[in-house]
């Protein structure tokens, strides 16, 4: 994950301790890996009707965010050094305790407990219908998550698109029982992702080296599809999340997380 998505996700994470996914991919010594992917998306997604658990994850409490508040404030005040900061971390790698967090060391570290234990639990449910249509798996969802209707996967072609935009495959992924960022428990899936940073209609190469001040001058399309299935059942974990932004304005934003499981 490049530099400005890293600053963006922390940021919403000392808004509302969002959870972060952390995605292991290992590379397939086939030819065609996504082949395979989209044959494990077409066992685990029959066509029919299914009930979909709505996944969210809990507020954080009183203490949390008396702690999250002040780190907040105390970033707006030392800006400079934070983004300096975050341009040495690795990717997934935490923010190093200092003092211009505006915290005491105890407070961070029950800071980094409590941001990295957060996991994804049952918050809803809802309805869902997967069609076929030739080659192609379509999603219908009912009261929520209309953006999945934005989602197909061709099974002919090997290819997965939202908002008509084609999502290069990204691997295979292994969350076992310690790194899992569900309740329900481990899972193994395959992911698809877009990440696409333009200014004047300029590719930008390396994006970690764009100001984050300048975002309101750039279009981004960062889209993220993934398809799992849990260890211990035949539940299929289906995560989308979507940002495209046009010079500052918000076409799309969406974060759905569901268990599906078949009628």
């Amino acid at each position: 994950m490049k530099f400005l998505y890293r600053y963006i996700r922390l940021t919403l994470l000392l808004v509302a301790s969002a959870h972060a996914m952390t995605v292991f991919a290992q590379k397939q010594s086939n030819v065609d890996s996504n082949a395979v992917a989209l044959q494990f998306v077409e066992r685990l997604l029959p066509e029919g009707s299914y009930t979909a658990a709505v996944l969210g994850t809990p507020r954080p409490n009183a203490s949390q965010l008396a702690i999250v508040e002040k780190m907040k404030l105390a970033i707006k005040d030392n800006e400079d050094w934070f983004l300096e900061v975050m341009k040495g971390l690795e990717p997934g790698q935490p923010i190093p305790y200092h003092k211009n967090l505006g915290i005491s060391e105890a407070e961070y570290a029950a800071f980094m407990e409590f941001s990295q234990s957060v996991k994804m639990d049952k918050i809803g449910a809802i309805a869902l219908k997967v069609i076929r249509r030739d080659s192609t798996l379509h999603f219908e969802p009912k009261d929520f998550g209309d953006y999945l209707k934005y989602l197909v996967i061709d099974l002919k072609d090997h290819t997965v698109m939202v908002d008509s935009l084609h999502l290069p495959p990204k691997g295979q992924i292994t969350m076992d029982a310690k790194q899992t960022t569900l309740v329900a428990g481990p899972w193994t899936g395959y992911s698809w992702g877009l990440e696409e940073f333009r200014k004047d209609g300029q590719l930008i190469a390396d994006p970690d080296r764009v100001d984050p001040t300048k975002m309101g001058e750039m279009n981004i399309k960062s889209i993220k599809v993934v398809i799992g299935k849990l260890a211990h059942s035949n539940q299929c974990f289906l995560y989308l999340k979507s940002d495209i932004v046009n010079k500052g304005h918000v076409l799309a934003k969406q974060d759905i997380a569901l268990l599906l499981i078949k009628e």
